[in-house]
């Protein structure tokens, strides 16, 4: 019975993250990758005050979302 109710939950679920992966995937990439590079553009010119660290520790975050959606992609395609 476990399994049946696994399997009704599971299979709309992973349509709807199978849908939605092109576009999650586009912009948290899209967000990492504009993260990295204004840290180091502000990071090149000196600018005072940028909290270069954080800037780094965001874009790294958004590279983990896009992994993490990847992995619970891969759960519910079981």
């Amino acid at each position: 019975m476990l399994r049946l109710v696994w399997h009704a939950l599971r299979l709309p679920v992973f349509i709807f993250l199978a849908i939605l992966e092109p576009v999650v995937s586009f912009v948290l990439g899209a967000l990492a990758l504009l993260g990295v590079l204004t840290a180091l553009f502000s990071k090149l010119y000196g600018v005072p005050h940028f909290p270069f660290a954080l800037m780094l520790g965001v874009s790294v975050g958004f590279g983990l979302m896009q992994v993490g959606y990847y992995a619970l992609l891969r759960l519910f395609a079981k």
